[in-house]
């Protein structure tokens, strides 16, 4: 994918199969899929953004609360996770957490050295607890 996009990849290769209202559904993995145009986050704070599907396959991304990374190590803050729109499957997150600089979708690089991304596979069972 781009620098500032992700992309849906199944770990199989075979892309990602979900289920709306109990009809199931089949995206095939595609490159730059997962955008954040828009959406914003102030310096020195951590986000959640869940990443969904529609029944047509569009990929939408929702940004939760930002909060202070500072808070967030100190144990005085905890990450909540958005909520999804209607008629959607969350099929992943992004938490994204930035230090020097603030994080603009579509601008900001995923790999910039001010962002540590860290990403969630919503559609399998962890293989452990997640950590913070």
């Amino acid at each position: 994918s781009t620098a500032t996009t992700a992309k849906t990849a199944a770990p199989n290769g075979a892309g990602v199969d979900y289920a709306i209202d109990g009809i199931l559904y089949h995206k095939a993995d595609t490159d730059d899929s997962i955008a954040f145009t828009g959406l914003t986050q102030a310096d020195d704070t951590t986000c959640l953004y869940l990443v969904c599907l529609n029944a047509s396959g569009t990929v939408s991304v929702v940004q939760g609360t930002a909060v202070s990374t500072a808070a967030l190590t100190a144990g005085t803050a905890v990450l909540e996770w958005p909520q999804p729109g209607p008629a959607v499957c969350p099929i992943g997150a992004i938490k994204i957490a930035n230090d020097g600089a603030a994080f603009t979708g579509g601008t900001t690089e995923l790999s910039a050295a001010t962002v540590t991304d860290t990403y969630y596979d919503l559609m399998t069972i962890p293989a452990r607890p997640l950590e913070s």
